[in-house]
């Protein structure tokens, strides 16, 4: 049977073989908050919201570090070009 998408079968190839960048998880991180945030709000099952609220909380931490880790990141970049430009001085 041919593939009904075949598109995004290589789309999906050609990412496979890249890595990732910060912002691309980030983006991807904030996406599945954002769902999650919305499953929560449409939910009447109290087990699936719990499950909402659980993976909120697990995302919106992972979410926190890795804008912290970009945070260290600017900074150190920037004491590097300070180090840089000192030493050429």
């Amino acid at each position: 049977m041919a593939n009904p998408n075949p598109y995004a079968a290589r789309q999906a190839k050609r990412r496979a073989h890249k890595p990732g960048n910060f912002t691309d998880v980030l983006k991807v991180l904030w996406t599945a908050v954002r769902e999650a945030e919305r499953l929560l709000y449409q939910s009447e099952d109290p087990e699936f919201t719990l499950r909402c609220v659980h993976a909120l909380s697990q995302a919106c931490g992972q979410y926190s570090k890795l804008l912290e880790i970009g945070e260290f990141e600017a900074r150190l970049a920037a004491v590097e070009a300070e180090l840089q430009k000192g030493a050429h001085r």
